[in-house]
Order: structure tokens, then sequence, then C-alpha cells
């Protein structure tokens, strides 16, 4: 006689098997005792399950969980097993997984509720493995900017509580977080990326308030000017200005932060910089050539945002100087440039290979070779020096006096004479010869010529010395500018002229 599959019986049980396949079921059911019986075991099965599914979670008491679970299964504990014999045939094989799972479950519900037993005896238990711990992040790696220019003696930097006043003690200085820039007639300036810049303005105060590869905030004080220039950051990087209750937030741009008391402007020059609360509230951008100015509690909008002039612009240009060309980091940096102090007669402005440096005395680095240094009066006048930076040599102080009257537009004819037959014959035309060696080996430096514009004053030394005209590359051009620029001449009469050197 064949009997209801195990399968079927289940189905009954939850109802899915209806109409004469239900009837069918339990006619052969109520005839055949096996039958039956397995039809009662599925019941109880499916109603355990039904019990454990509605049954409310026990408290789980974690301190005793598992010592319990030890006692329970741990082999320490209970009896050895005896030696399992062959197992019976089993004849409900279709039972086994929902038994199986409805003990379980109560086995769980026992082994948490709670216990009525005594307290367990105190056994060696081994500790259980910790948790993984958190990840730890990295902290970020600490920058450092190098100093390349200090105008005026009154620039102090403070560092772990060091006063660095002027010059040498302020540039050998690396400037990093915590430290605080306080100026007083001239200007710092510091860089710490190959197009990134600080500059702090005449009688302002800067702390680096962090100062690393995450993020870079600068705290500007109740009065000053700070101007920076920007390279592109990272993403995850930030940079921002703190000037009372405004934030200024860049990207990469440059631009300029002032504030006196509770008044902020801000103007940028390229780029885009977004200015706002110090919570972030409200806020406004700003774009290239645009200028805001705005009070604490003032609301930031759109419609203060106004268009710098020409002229505005070309200030906040040549307030900041040039970056060093050859950045690489910091450590390189002081190894492999040159510090040259300068003494100039207060308020004479000092050109540095015809680039304005400064104001003034001033301290500035530089790469290394022949650099052209020129103080220049209110009136125009000027002294000049050629200088040579080894990158080697202690730092020598290099004094500029006062300029000598100007040059006469061009001199009497005699005078004019006799300095071009002298700074003929001085020249050092095997020099000249080198500037021209790799034309001259590809038959094309013959009849070329540089022109020069060459002004002497009555010293000897050379004032100015400027390419007026020439048929040859610019780095050859160049080449022969600086070879004549290294001679000498005499004492004698102060004139200037155009010197033609033809090859």
């Amino acid at each position: 006689m064949s009997h209801v599959a195990p399968h079927r019986l289940a189905d009954l049980v939850r109802g899915r098997l209806t109409g004469g396949a239900a009837r069918r079921a339990h006619r052969h059911v109520d005839g055949c005792d096996r039958c039956r019986r397995a039809l009662d075991q599925v019941r109880s099965a499916h109603a355990a399950f039904a019990e454990v599914a509605a049954a409310p979670a026990p408290e789980l008491r974690w301190d005793r969980v598992r010592a319990q679970t030890y006692w329970q299964l741990g082999t320490g504990s209970h009896p050895a097993m005896p030696a399992a014999s062959a197992p019976a045939p089993r004849r409900w094989p279709w039972l086994a997984a929902p038994l199986g799972l409805a003990v379980a479950a109560a086995g769980v519900w026992f082994a948490l509720a709670p216990s009525t037993v005594g307290p367990l005896p105190a056994v060696a238990v081994a500790p259980p493995a910790l948790a993984p711990a958190p990840a730890v992040i990295a902290p970020a790696a600490p920058m450092t900017a190098v100093v390349t220019l200090v105008e005026a003696s009154g620039a102090v930097v403070t560092a772990a509580g060091d006063s660095l006043v002027g010059g040498s003690a302020v540039g050998a200085h690396g400037l990093g977080a915590g430290d605080r820039i306080t100026t007083d007639e001239g200007r710092v300036a510091a860089q710490f990326g190959p197009a990134s810049t600080i500059t702090v303005g005449p009688h302002s105060s800067v702390t680096l308030a962090h100062f690393d590869a995450r993020a870079v905030e600068l705290v500007l004080g109740e009065r000053g000017r700070i101007d920076i220039e920007v390279s592109h950051r990272a993403a995850d990087q930030r940079f921002v200005v703190r000037a009372g209750t405004r934030t200024v937030e860049v990207r990469g741009t440059a631009f300029r932060v002032e504030r006196d008391g509770a008044r902020v402007a801000v103007a940028c020059e390229h780029g885009r910089v977004a200015v706002a609360t110090a919570d972030g509230a409200d806020g406004v951008e700003l774009g290239a050539g645009q200028a805001l100015a705005v009070a604490d509690g003032e609301p930031v909008l759109a419609r203060q945002v106004r268009p710098m002039s020409e002229a505005e612009l070309g200030e906040l240009i040549a307030a900041r100087p040039q970056a060093l060309p050859q950045w690489t980091d910091p450590a390189t940096i002081f190894r492999t440039t040159a510090a040259l102090p300068l003494v100039v007669p207060p308020g004479h402005v000092v050109h540095i290979d015809g680039v304005p440096a400064g104001v003034g005395s001033l301290w500035r680095r530089l790469p290394p070779g022949r650099h052209l240094v020129e103080a220049r009066d209110r009136d125009g006048r000027a002294s000049s020096q050629w200088v040579e930076l080894d990158g080697a040599t202690a730092e020598r102080p290099v004094a500029l006096a006062q300029a000598e009257p100007a040059l006469a537009a061009t001199g009497t004819a005699t005078a004019r004479r006799q300095r071009l037959v002298e700074l003929s014959r001085a020249l050092d035309q095997a020099q000249l010869r080198g500037c021209v060696r790799s034309l001259a080996k590809q038959g094309l430096a013959d009849g070329t010529h540089v022109e020069l514009e060459v002004g002497v004053q009555a010293s000897g030394a050379i004032r100015y010395l400027n390419i007026v005209e020439t048929d040859l590359p610019d780095r050859v051009a160049a080449c022969v500018r600086d070879v004549v620029g290294q001679t000498r001449l005499g004492a004698g009469a102060q004139v200037s002229w155009r010197h033609r050197v033809t090859f």
C-alpha cells in the first residue's frame, strides 16, 4: 500500500493542500497508522516553530551567555560522549531537518532564559577573542613654509615661545602650525609649494592655526592684511582664512584678506573664493577681479560684490613677491638657495633682476647665481650692483649707497666716444664668442648682433643694461648682455648710449 508523501503531509498541515487532494489525504491518514503518526509529528514540529516565532525575545544576559555556552558545549564540563554505534535505519529521514531546527531553537531559548541554578563554579576559561580595533586614521603630515622675504626690520616670528626678530633669524626658521607672524612697517613672505605663497602685510598679525596636508587654517589678527596665492589643492584638503566672524575658503586662487576691527575686505585676483560666516550660515563667492567689504554681523549678499579697477588689480599683484621657481621641498630649498641681505636707504624701491622686491632694507631668498640689484629713489635715480650668490658662503649684507644724480640723456659726444672705446677694450671677447659657440658650429653666427642701451655712472658702475634689438635667440642675447654687465669701467664721464656688439 502506498503512503502519503512527507511533503504532501507538510502541505496538508500548512493548508496548502485543498479540495479533493486534501480529502483523499485525510481518508488515507484515517485508515493508516503509519501516516497518522507521521502527520502528528509534522503538526508538533509546525506548532513548535510557531511558538518560537511568537515568543518574545528573551533578555540577553551577555555576562552569562559565554559561561552557559561553555558548560553546555565545552569539552571540560560534560561527560565524555560514548562512542557512536552504527545508526539504525530511519524510517522518516525527511523529519530530521525540521525537528533539528526546533530542538536548536528551543536550546537557544533555554540558554538565554534567566537561570534558576545557583552560581557556577569557578573554572579557568580562556579569555574571549577581542573584537578588532577600529581603524586608526593616520595623522596628517605636517607642512613647513620657507620664509623667502623679510622687508624692513620690524618682522617677528613667534615659534614655541621664542621670538625671532627680522632678517636671517626669521629667514632661517621654517614656519609650521602654531607659529605667529607679526610685522611692523614691512612684510614677510613664505612659500609652501611650487606656486603657493603667504605674504603678511605691514602692521599685521597672522597665526598658523593648522598647517598640514589635510588642512591649512590661518587666523588674521584684529588688524592687518594677508595676500595669498594657492596652487590647486587636493579634494580632501581645505585652505581657510579666518578674520573675525568671517571665513574665506579657497581651492586654487590668488586673493587678499584685510581686516580693520569688525570690518573685513576680500579681493580676488584670479580663481574663486567663498566668503561666509564662521558657522557657514550665509556666504557668497567672489570670482576673478571682484572684491567685497563686509562688517561683522552684516549679511553677506551678492549685491555687495564689486568689480576691481585696473589699479587695484595691479597693486594686488605687486604686493606678492615672486615664488621660488625651483620649489621641491623645504629641506631642499634651505640647502640649495642663498640668502641676500640688502642695506638700502629708507624709502628706496628695491629691484632684483628687474623685478620689484620691496622697499628699504630687506632680506631675500634667491637661487644661486648672478643677480642685478637696484635701489631707486622717488625721483627715479638708482644705484645698482651685481651680486654673486653661491649658496655656500655665509650671508654678507650688500649695501647700496644713495643713488647718484640721474644720467644725462646722452652726454657729450666726446664723453660717449670715450666710454664706448673703454667698454669695447674691456669686454671679454672669449666669453662673448662662447655665447654664440653653438651657432658658430652651425655657421649661423656670422653677421649677428645685439644692440644694448648702456648707462654708466661717474663711478664706472653700469647703472642699466637693456637689450634694444637683436637677431639672436633670447638665450644667446641674454648671455651677451651678462658678459657686458660683468665689465668693470673706471671713474669718468656719466653718460648713456647704445652699444652694438657684432659677431
